[in-house]
């Protein structure tokens, strides 16, 4: 049920966002070039590596859903006028679009674990959002 979560604390503290980059560690002499800023903040990284993970992703997800609503409004000040009603309409329906797939996660018989598949996904697909938002300007 966990597991997922011990993955993540694993990647989280070597540095890994995924299992491909671990097999891929950049050497010594060309580190700098290479390094990735990890989408997480550094308080829900020392989070969830000691506490239970729902508290520490409702925390982390406050946090994204600000950086969200910032990437949001900034894309709205840099469109046309006449595209903002598309832009509401877009993220009316991502919005839907999230809230449906996460809470796909939260199947009843599993328990606890569901819930925080759940908010993993509520997280990540935040994250995904506000960088997909932050490269359209």
């Amino acid at each position: 049920m966990y597991l997922k979560y011990i993955i993540l604390i694993l990647l989280l503290g070597s540095g890994c966002q995924s299992s491909s980059e671990c097999h891929n560690q950049p050497s010594a002499s060309n580190s700098s070039q290479n390094t990735q800023v990890s989408p997480y903040s550094k308080a829900y990284t020392e989070c969830i590596t000691s506490s239970p993970p729902n508290g520490c992703i409702e925390a982390e997800l406050k946090i994204q859903d600000q950086k969200l609503n910032l990437a949001y409004q900034a894309l709205k000040q840099r469109i046309q006028p006449q595209r903002i009603s598309q832009l509401k309409a877009m993220q009316r329906a991502w919005i839907i679009y999230r809230d449906k797939k996460c809470n796909f996660y939260n199947y009843p018989q599993s328990g606890s674990g569901g819930v925080t598949d759940s908010l993993q996904c509520l997280l990540d697909e935040t994250i995904a959002r506000t960088k997909e938002l932050e490269a359209l300007y």
